[in-house]
């Protein structure tokens, strides 16, 4: 409990320096549409939020679903590693696809992101999972909290139909979720009965939607989990964001390989070029 507060009392110092960059860089915040605006106002307020493919309408998205169908196949019928429920592609064979990576670089996305974290961004590119059906409920199937930054931003897109059986995306809502320190943990994860003695379970977001949704959420504010998958795999992939200047540089490594990708592409605007440069 002590370590816990004192972490507790790093973070809010932190946070006095973070407020204060965010109003200095209030202004050259881009400009976003109507509709933008709103979903920012949504993640902000919610700490998640769900919208379609069809909807946002980002450029690309077709040749993207299509680089991500053709990895998932890659990666079908493979052990799972991670927590042994899943399958994660490696940094390499995402390389293969640039179309995955340039989605997640969309000028509107970035403008997003920069928006709701208040302060220029890095775009670290994206993993694509494969979690699957059964196995115990351990690591990212605990809540949590991530701690890259003070705020970051994760857009999942499911290539699946996600239903409550199907392993979707739960996260607890940003105006009900616990300060870390008043949770119980064990080790950085939470139990299911921890939570509930907070926050009713009835009042805790599941993600479910068909293929193509997408979560905006922000994983550093909410707890979160992947439910257990029961009836079919859950195919995602999980596009991420964080400031230039991260809380926790060592876990925001880029997760492509920058100079092979500006190589494969080399028509990027200076925006895309900034966000793909991390200087930490």
């Amino acid at each position: 409990m002590m370590q816990d507060l004192r972490q507790h009392a790093n973070e809010q110092r932190w946070n006095l320096v973070y407020w204060d960059r965010r109003r200095r860089h209030r202004a050259a915040l881009p400009a976003l549409s109507a509709a933008d605006a709103a979903l920012v106002r949504r993640i902000e307020g919610e700490g998640g939020a769900a919208t379609s493919l069809e909807d946002l309408a980002i450029p690309g998205t077709a040749a993207m679903l299509a680089a991500g169908d053709a990895l998932q196949r890659a990666m079908a019928g493979r052990a799972p590693v991670k927590g042994g429920f899943g399958v994660q592609a490696a940094a390499e064979e995402i390389g293969r696809y640039p179309d995955l990576i340039r989605w997640g670089l969309d000028e509107r996305l970035l403008a997003i992101a920069e928006n709701y974290i208040g302060l220029p961004i890095v775009y670290r590119g994206l993993t694509v999972r494969r979690d699957i059906v059964g196995g115990d409920k351990v690591e990212t199937r605990l809540l949590h909290r991530d701690n890259e930054d003070n705020r970051i931003l994760k857009i999942i897109v499911y290539l699946n139909d996600v239903d409550e059986n199907g392993g979707p995306f739960e996260f607890i809502p940003r105006p009900l979720t616990p300060a870390s320190w008043r949770v119980p943990h064990d080790g950085s994860r939470a139990s299911d009965a921890a939570m509930a003695r907070l926050v009713p379970p009835a009042r805790w977001r599941c993600c479910t939607g068909k293929r193509g949704t997408a979560v905006f959420v922000d994983t550093c504010r909410v707890y979160h989990r992947g439910r257990i998958a029961a009836t079919a795999d859950r195919l995602a992939l999980f596009f991420c964001y964080n400031s230039a200047r991260p809380l926790s540089p060592q876990w925001c490594a880029p997760l492509f390989d920058r100079a092979a990708f500006i190589a494969a592409v080399p028509a990027l605007s200076p925006a895309q070029r900034a966000a793909i440069t991390p200087r930490y």
